[in-house]
């Protein structure tokens, strides 16, 4: 039934019932039909399957291949390939594959022989291929015909090692370069390093064939006349071949031309090109001119404006501007006349020409730019010489080119200059000068564009042709941005540096200072702790004594009326002497020893004080504290407990109050003692002069002067006092 069906097919390809499929595609499919059996049955590549077509063999997968299955297959010698002298293409009737085998084997094989051969698959390094290692001649066999292809479904990579004819319009001859020689491809076993196949050889030459957007290289192994081919309509007959990267993705093909293989020219170039009437630059590519003949060159003369030998030439008629690609090494100068021979291509903007070559026919002035005035008018003038007056924005160096950038207007435009080293820059092209540059206007054609109708890009580039393309009119302001922009880095890098010293100096102003009030506590806690020795020495002798004294004074007093009134007055004197003197060592023992402070914090030893100086004088007091009450270092409680008790003792002695107010307000660093009164106050500075009053500030003022604290003084006559004395900590 299968058979049935396969020649049911084959009968109809023959009666050309299926003439609107391509014969070509047919064959493929009857091909791979075919040499797909084994698998559609069940059988799979790798299990002890032998693989007897080429079909089969391109059918495998990378991994497949990679397995080493065993090949055997008859077909014809088609032609070499490369490596040469190991690598040739067989056809076995199905499809052509490329084989590799030893030197010694593949020697003497002609294009037509008839072989067998024995072999293992190869991924390769893009298609399956098939490494022989029994090759035998075996008789003379028939050439096939040849796939009919466009140019189109070459590039479509699944033509590697077939067949092919294609007709196309040659647009260059030349000489195989080394450049064009690659590497023997993956899995390549039989090198024969007596061979040199690095080097192409004197004849080999390569074609630039193109049909439409088509583009293929041919190489083929003859010496042949450019004059004869360029531009001539061929019909060419060789093997397809690829060019592919690292990643076994196809990149483009090329087709070698057999040994003994001819060209066909079907339709001769012109014996004398430059002779026919040059067309004018805007006609290139206009509706009159598409009717006719495509894909052959024209003939266009014009002044040259600028030349890169061996890549561009843009020359101008009298209409248009126009950029060449050529290959010709020839060095013109600005204001040669040329005729130039080329294939018309559409450019950036406007037409272009490719794969051209020129002849001078005279010389004359340079080309004068056109001045440009707004960004529009650019469309006007691509790939012609203009001018225009900007500001340079920037300028920046690459290894082999400088890129300029221009402010023009509201615009930002680019400019090209290629330069062999950073030397040959002008020194005073400085950013923000005003510069006169003239170059070559290159439409920039990568911005949106309609589906359909007209086309009008708004952007472009330039491309100078040497420094004096550019000149300075104005040099830039003393004051530019970039300037200014430096000097505020400088002075902003002198700020931080100022604020890091004074940060540095304050920490070690303040490490003094804790170090001093280190010292400070350590020296008063000394002190105070001698004071408290001496305080204990007096209350326990010299006040124990004292109250002995009185003690037994006034249990002579009791015997009065055995005195006489002389001793009874002297033991009255003697007993308030006694009474005087225990309160003085009292009073001293008080001054000299903080025992509260042992017993309970600063707020609670005023609370206490003012309980002892206001006891059954009928004055009224509070005490108020703020913020979070902490225990604070010895020398600092001590000393603003001292300043609370000759705050509160000056106002109960001195101004007498109805009421007593203490305010105690902690903060983070710092600790706050008001006392105020309501009682008759006075003026300070009379009470800074001698008064009584006097001496209790001065004490008040040296307290807080060993604080490193400050103090304030308020008072009027018949309005009570404010005291304020702020200390950090």
């Amino acid at each position: 039934m299968l058979l049935d069906s396969l020649y049911f097919l084959v009968s109809c390809r023959r009666l050309s019932v299926v003439s609107s499929i391509r014969p070509f595609r047919v064959g493929l499919f009857l091909s791979c039909f075919l040499a797909a059996q084994p698998f559609l049955f069940g059988q799979k590549a790798g299990d002890g399957v032998l693989l007897t077509s080429a079909t089969q063999v391109r059918l495998l997968s990378e991994q497949e291949a990679g397995r080493a299955l065993p090949v055997e297959l008859k077909g014809v010698f088609m032609g070499e390939a490369d490596p040469l002298g190991i690598a040739f293409i067989i056809h076995d009737g199905t499809q052509g594959i490329y084989v590799q085998a030893p030197a010694d084997q593949v020697a003497g094989l002609g294009r037509g022989d008839l072989i067998e051969l024995e072999g293992v698959t190869d991924p390769g390094g893009f298609a399956p291929f098939v490494v022989a290692h029994e090759l035998r001649k075996i008789g003379s066999g028939t050439i096939p015909d040849p796939l009919r292809v466009t140019l189109h479904e070459l590039s479509e990579g699944q033509l590697d090692g077939q067949w092919v004819e294609f007709t196309g319009i040659v647009r260059s001859v030349e000489r195989k370069a080394l450049s064009d020689m690659s590497p023997p491809p993956p899995g390549t076993r039989y090198i024969d390093s007596a061979t040199d196949i690095s080097q192409p050889s004197d004849t080999e030459v390569k074609l630039k064939i193109a049909f439409g957007e088509g583009r293929v290289m041919v190489e083929i192994d003859k010496i042949i006349d450019p004059a004869e081919y360029v531009d001539a309509e061929v019909r060419i007959r060789g093997l397809c071949f690829n060019l592919h990267n690292s990643n076994r993705q196809f990149v483009g093909p090329f087709v070698q031309v057999p040994s003994g293989v001819d060209l066909v020219v079907l339709k001769p170039p012109s014996p004398t090109p430059f002779r026919s009437e040059p067309r004018p630059v805007s006609n290139l590519l206009r509706f009159d001119q598409l009717t006719g003949v495509q894909g052959h060159r024209v003939h266009v003369r014009g002044k040259v404006i600028h030349h890169q030998p061996g890549d561009f030439l843009w020359i101008r008629d009298r209409e248009q501007s126009l950029r060449v690609e050529t290959m010709q090494q020839e060095v013109l100068q600005p204001g040669d006349e040329v005729d130039v021979l080329g294939f018309p291509v559409m450019g950036n903007y406007n037409a272009a020409l490719e794969d051209a070559v020129f002849r001078r026919v005279g010389t004359g002035e340079a080309p004068v730019p056109h001045t440009l005035t707004y960004d529009s008018s650019a469309v006007s003038f691509e790939a012609d010489l203009v001018e225009l007056e900007a500001r340079l924005a920037e300028t920046r160096w690459y290894s082999d080119r400088l890129l300029l950038t221009f402010d023009w207007g509201e615009s930002t435009i680019e400019a090209q200059l290629h330069l062999q080293n950073s030397n040959e820059v002008p020194k005073d092209w400085l950013a923000g000068s005003i510069v006169r540059v003239s170059g070559i206007c290159s439409v920039l054609a990568d911005a949106p564009r309609p589906l359909g109708g007209l086309w009008v890009p708004r952007s472009f580039e330039l491309l100078l042709r040497s420094p004096s393309d550019l000149i300075v009119v104005q040099p830039p302001p003393r004051w530019t941005a970039e300037r200014i922009a430096w000097i505020l880095l400088a002075f902003l890098v002198i700020a931080v540096i100022a604020v890091a010293v004074v940060m540095q100096a304050s920490r070690y102003r303040l490490r003094e200072q804790d170090h001093r009030r280190a010292m400070a506590e350590t020296e008063f806690t000394a002190i105070l702790n001698e004071r408290n020795r001496v305080a204990r020495e007096i209350h326990d002798t010299l006040s124990q004594s004292l109250g002995a004294i009185s003690v037994q004074l006034e249990l002579v007093r009791t015997r009065a009326n055995e005195m006489s009134a002389a001793a009874l007055s002297h033991l009255s004197t003697a007993h308030e002497l006694a009474r005087g003197a225990l309160a003085e060592a009292r009073d001293s023992i008080w001054n000299m020893r903080s025992q509260v402070l042992e017993r309970c914090d600063l707020s609670e030893a005023l609370r206490r004080i003012l309980t002892r100086l206001t006891d059954d004088t009928g004055v009224r007091f509070d005490i108020k504290v703020e913020g979070t009450k902490r225990r604070l270092p010895p020398v600092v409680e001590n000393n603003l407990l001292r300043i609370g008790q000759e705050a509160i003792t000056n106002a109960c002695k001195h101004g007498k109050p109805s009421r007593i107010d203490v305010g105690l307000n902690f903060e983070r660093r710092r600790v706050c003692l008001s006392v105020k009164d309501d009682g008759v106050g006075f003026a300070i500075d009379e009470a800074l002069n001698g008064s009584e009053r006097s001496f209790g500030l001065v004490g008040l003022r040296e307290r807080v002067d060993v604080l490193g604290g400050t103090i304030e003084v308020e008072s009027r006559p018949g309005e009570g006092a404010l005291i304020v004395v702020a200390v950090s900590v």
